[in-house]
C-alpha cells in the first residue's frame, strides 16, 4: 500500500499555500498582529500563574503607542502627498522670475497657487507663473544690504 499523496491530484484551492503572502508584506508587524498575539497569549496563560496587571498593562500601552504611530505616519504620509500645501507656503511672498522670451526679469507677491494638467502655478496679480521660472522667494518688505 502506498501511503504517499499524488501532488497532482491536490486542488489549488485545498492548498495551504493559498494564504501565504510574500515575505515583504509579512516582515512588518502592526497592530492587528500585536493584538493576536496579545490574544493568543492571554489564552494560553498558565491559570496557576497568570499574567500580571503590571505586565498587561505595559502591553495594553505598547499596543496604544503602536496604533498611534500608525495613525501618525498615515497623517504625515497623506500630507507630505499633498505638494498643493508644499507651494502654499510662498504665498504673501515676492518672487522673481524671468518670463519666456524676455530678458529682464518681474517681481511680484504672491496671491495662490493653481495645478493645471499635473504642472503647478504661481498666481501673481493676473499672471500664472510656472514654478520653474521662478529664480527667487523672498519675505514682503524685507530689504537687502
Amino acid at each position: 500500500m502506498n501511503n504517499w499523496v499524488d501532488v497532482t491530484t491536490v486542488s489549488k484551492n485545498n492548498s495551504i499555500y493559498n494564504n501565504v503572502k510574500p515575505f515583504e508584506q509579512k516582515s512588518v508587524l502592526g497592530k492587528d498582529d500585536f493584538l493576536r498575539i496579545l490574544t493568543t497569549q492571554l489564552a494560553h496563560q498558565d491559570p496557576s500563574n497568570p499574567l500580571q496587571d503590571k505586565d498587561f498593562i505595559a502591553q495594553m500601552a505598547t499596543f496604544s503607542s503602536l496604533e498611534q504611530m500608525t495613525n501618525l505616519n498615515k497623517a504625515f504620509d497623506k500630507f507630505a502627498g499633498n505638494q498643493m500645501s508644499q507651494y502654499a507656503a510662498v504665498i504673501g511672498k515676492e518672487i522673481s522670475w524671468t518670463p519666456d522670451g524676455e530678458t529682464a526679469s518681474k517681481t511680484g507677491v504672491v496671491s495662490g497657487v493653481t495645478n493645471q494638467g499635473g504642472m503647478y502655478f504661481y498666481i501673481v496679480g493676473n499672471e500664472k507663473v510656472p514654478m520653474e521660472a521662478v529664480s527667487e522667494i523672498k519675505q514682503v518688505g524685507t530689504e537687502t544690504k
